[in-house]
């Protein structure tokens, strides 16, 4: 793992140092001779007994280099252009011969190789060239020794039970081979159809998959109480393959390989939509479900759910559809059901994950998914899930160190997405990032490589390069939406070529992006997300489709204020035949030779730009006047100002500012605020500023603004003070002072008993309220909100969401109105709130070590710990392992989350143990936390519809002794 973030370290210092980037520069040298490649590396995992795969980075100037050679001990064994494999090559090939015929695209190079045919156990230096069009060699790379690993032990799930090319579930057979397999083994699944559910991996081992796995479509093989982060508010199950812990990094170095397919089983395959792909293969084409298609014609009838026919044509799922309506018969509606289907593959907390070869088809919701993990590695495997919904290709959550490579990928949502949690309670953990993302296929999907929409802890330090984006809707993708928090940065986008992109548009920023099947509800960021510090480099892109008719969209806000996206350099691009630029909140994007040819709207100019600052064009198509240069004002310029007689109003006048095309209005700020919610105030050079209070001191902003956005910092001010009679009055209560909790309207439709029902839904470290509004003569500036007494904020409407609130709390609120004097009148009621019970945070740990007692004979063990603790558990007991393997209680099965034991007690006696052999012996704690689970159709019989549901969380890591009994 060591070798993969030193590696990493010194990439993104060369390629990520944005204080400098812009300085940095990839032109040709004048040489005869190219750069030597750098940082030549194997990933982590990617080696095994007779394989080896080698990645490797271009030099600072690699115009001139058309290939590169790989040398193993001393002798050439090919080149990564001719003679690489993997599923990705074959699809770039076609694209530059049949796709690109006219050389338009950026020619992209190929920086991986997989050497195979090795021997078992053995060391072998490598080292790599580039060579130029003239067939001139570089100088040798930096070398680097990689060793094949020995000949694994093979448990084959054949020889536990399974049975090939039949209807029986062989999930108990394929776990056996698993429990069974010893530290650094592979449990095959030979050729032939197996079919299962959820399956648990462990650490030191090698999934291989040669033959077709088959996701079961019976819900009751999958486990429930799945939540994608701790806070989470949405139940969902768990995946067919798992690999998964609460104690990040217990979990250790898992392989998922082969030739064969994994299929998660999760929708019908629509028969009217064969697809041939431009390399003429065939890739299956899912139906595009959503939450009410997935079940078909599924109603409420006299208290329960009609029958699920999975066989009409009306149902679009299988799995999806059994997951989906087995959660609404047990009460939840369409919406909370829909996300508890299964996704294909999902680990937790692993320190080393590698995928390569497979191919994953049909997930009933994502494809694979790594949440909490580090030095995660994809290579070689191949997507077909398009158009299933949702069924994001590769997803990467809160996790660091990830590399993506050589990969075909054919999705029904996103192709490489990246999360970061969502909104305060994401706000001071890791970022998601550290990614090398290259050499990879991607069509169809929505988004080519996408951060977002859950970015609360960021998404930073990418480098993307080297990839075909096919058909996709987008490129890159950043989505967020203002409450979640964080964003993405640090993000360099290169050597890529994108054709025939038909959705949002090539490169998408927006912060308005929304899910309609978002079901997890959070506590709002206090920092606002953005998306910022990013190059767009050396890329080209062709042929653009779609409805949403944009080439580059950017999509700020200024709903919690001015939000830009900012600090975005396009360099050497070339667009053709695509739309418009769409540009809102922009500032500090640059654009160096960037060209557009046959833009397909706005009269062919490819600017569309508004409310948008410090833009910079150089050597770019169409350069809009207006955007280099903002407004000025004169030496002697000034603002005036006229109170009112009785103080309630000021009325501004100035002189009008001048710009290079012209002044599109003014801004005014009062007390350092922006008046109003548009970006300028007024087209006037005059402005009436009403909801002042009498006799009061205000101080009073003008800034100019063009009609691209660019505002001036240096415009006109005035301090005033009003006329009038200062306000004494306090501000007048509603005569109804009630304060209340919002409630959500649960429809009769969704209800089983036919009838609506209104429901509280408590947050676990917020509170919303509402009230009446409170009356004054010179009128409100709004409400002071408390929480048991401390002022918690300040609200400018009569509703307001309480923050930074403990779990499992019971608050009094209080709200007192405040006037534009500052007169205050509090209402004479309160309402207590209680926040949702805390959530189960981490895995139990151990303090202390393990003891082990041996007896007279020699023959028994005791061993005894310190009890566990845990954060917002309780720990309920523990298991025992000896060299490996569990001690079960007769009939007990032991997964990563169920709550079978060894012991309840911190003791446990090992009998019959023998003289002379070597053991070593470790105890897991278990944890059981907490939450409360929707199901709206019951909710006239549960409160809020809110049911209690438990789940366990074991440690991973533990106390651990190592004996030989003499």
């Amino acid at each position: 793992m060591k070798k993969l973030k030193t590696s990493f370290s010194i990439f993104f210092a060369i390629l990520l140092v944005f204080s400098n980037f812009g300085a940095a520069s990839l032109a040709k040298t004048e040489t005869s001779t190219p750069g030597a490649p750098i940082n030549l590396q194997i990933p982590p995992l990617a080696f095994d007994e007779d394989s080896i795969t080698l990645v490797w980075e271009k030099p600072e100037n690699y115009k001139d280099i058309v290939d590169f050679n790989v040398y193993m001990d001393g002798e050439k064994i090919g080149s990564a252009l001719k003679d690489n494999g993997g599923p990705a090559k074959e699809y770039i090939d076609n694209f530059y011969e049949n796709i690109d015929k006219d050389d338009f695209h950026v020619d992209i190079l190929i920086h991986n190789f997989t050497v195979e045919n090795l021997k078992s156990n053995r060391s072998y230096e490598f080292y790599v060239t580039s060579v130029n069009k003239d067939g001139v060699e570089s100088a040798p790379s930096n070398k680097i020794e990689g060793k094949t690993t020995p000949p694994p032990e093979v448990f084959n799930i054949v020889d536990f039970g399974a049975t090939p090319d039949d209807d029986t579930k062989d999930t108990k057979s394929i776990q056996a081979a698993i429990d069974a397999a010893t530290k650094g083994a592979k449990v095959l699944i030979p050729e032939g159809k197996f079919i299962s559910g959820e399956i648990w991996l462990k650490s030191d081992m090698t999934l291989q998959v040669d033959g077709y796995l088959l996701g079961s479509d019976d819900p009751k093989d999958y486990s429930r109480n799945f939540w994608v982060y701790d806070y989470s508010t949405d139940e969902r199950s768990y995946s067919l393959i798992n690999a998964h812990t609460y104690d990040y990094g217990s979990l250790k170095n898992i392989r998922i390989t082969g030739k064969g397919t994994i299929d998660g089983n999760g929708w019908k395959v629509d028969p009217s939509k064969k697809t041939i792909d431009e390399a003429g293969n065939e890739l299956p084409f899912y139906f595009a479900g959503n939450n009410s298609k997935v079940t078909g014609n599924v109603t409420v009838e006299e208290g329960k759910m009609s029958p699920l026919d999975l066989n009409s044509p009306n149902t679009l799922g299988i799995l999806g559809a059994t997951q989906s309506y087995a959660s609404q018969e047990m009460g939840m509606n369409v919406k909370s059901a829909y996300s508890t289907r299964s996704s294909l593959i999902t680990v937790r907390g692993v320190d080393g994950m590698y995928y390569e070869g497979f191919t994953q088809l049909n997930p009933a919701f994502h494809g694979i998914v790594n949440l909490h993990s580090k030095n995660i590695v994809v290579n070689g495997t191949i997507s077909k899930t398009y158009d299933a919904n949702n069924a994001d290709g590769y997803e990467f959550g809160d996790s660091q160190h990830i590399m993506v490579f050589n990969n075909f990928v054919d999705t029904g949502d996103d192709a490489i997405n990246f999360a970061a949690g969502m909104g305060q309670a994401a706000a001071d953990k890791e970022p998601t990032g550290d990614a090398w993302i290259f050499n990879n296929y991607i069509r169809e999907g929505h988004g080519g490589v996408v951060t977002g929409s859950h970015t609360g802890s960021w998404i930073q330090d990418f480098v993307v390069e080297d990839n075909i984006m096919y058909k996709t809707d987008v490129g890159l993708r950043s989505k967020t939406n203002t409450p979640m928090g964080g964003g993405a940065r640090n993000i360099l986008f290169r050597d890529n070529a994108l054709e025939g992109i038909d959705g949002d548009g090539p490169f998408v920023f927006t912060s308005s992006y929304e899910d309609a099947n978002a079901a997890i509800l959070y506590e709002p960021a206090q920092q606002i997300s953005q998306f910022r510090d990013m190059r767009i480099e050396n890329t080209s892109i062709r042929n653009q489709g779609g409805s949403k008719k944009q080439a580059i969209l950017v999509q700020g806000n200024n709903d919690a204020g001015e939000v830009y996206h900012e600090n975005i350099t396009f360099k050497d691009v070339k667009f053709d035949n695509v739309y418009s630029v769409n540009m809102d909140y922009a500032k500090n994007f640059k654009f160096i030779n960037v060209a557009f040819t046959n833009v397909k709207d706005n009269n062919g100019n490819p600017w569309r730009i508004k409310n948008s600052t410090d833009l910079a064009f150089e050597s770019t198509t169409a350069e809009p006047a207006d955007a280099t240069q903002r407004p000025k004002w004169s030496k002697d310029s000034a603002v005036q100002a006229i109170s009112s007689e009785d103080g309630k109003s000021v009325s501004l006048t100035w002189d009008a500012a001048t710009d290079n095309v012209g002044v599109a209005g003014y801004t005014i700020y009062k007390d350092g605020e922006k008046i109003g919610s548009g970006y300028t105030t007024t087209k006037e050079t005059s402005f009436t500023v009403s909801g002042l209070a009498p006799a009061n001191k205000y101080s009073f902003k003008v800034e100019a603004t063009d009609a691209i956005g660019n505002r001036t910092s240096d415009g006109p001010t005035i301090k005033v003070k009003t006329n009038g009679e200062a306000d004494v009055t306090a501000p007048v209560a509603p005569a109804n002072t009630e304060i209340k909790e919002p409630t959500t309207t649960i429809p009769a439709s969704e209800m089983f008993s036919g009838k609506a029902v209104e429901v509280v839904y408590p947050g676990f470290t917020w509170a919303s309220v509402t009230w009446e509004a409170a009356s004054d003569d010179t009128g409100i500036a709004g409400y002071n909100v408390y929480a048991n007494g401390k002022l918690n904020g300040f609200a400018k409407s009569s509703n307001y969401t309480l923050s930074n609130l403990q779990p499992g709390t019971k608050y009094d609120v209080t709200v007192e109105a405040v006037d534009l004097a500052g007169n205050k009148t509090p209402y004479n009621t309160s309402l207590e709130v209680q926040t949702a019970v805390p959530y189960a945070i981490g895995a139990p740990f151990f303090n202390g070590a393990l003891r082990a007692k041996v007896d007279k004979e020699n023959d028994n063990v005791t061993l005894s710990w310190n009890e566990a603790k845990a954060n917002n558990q309780e720990v309920i007991g523990y298991r025992v392992y000896v060299n490996g393997q569990p001690i079960k209680p007769e009939g007990a099965e032991f997964t990563p989350i169920n709550s079978e034991i060894t012991t309840a007690d911190t003791t446990y006696t090992l009998k019959g143990l023998e003289v002379g052999k070597e053991y070593t012996f470790k105890v897991e704690a278990v944890g059981k936390g907490v939450k409360y689970s929707k199901r709206e159709r019951l909710s006239d019989v549960i409160p809020n519809g809110l049911i209690r549901v438990e789940g366990y969380r074991w440690s991973g890591f533990g106390p651990s002794k190592s004996l030989t009994l003499k």
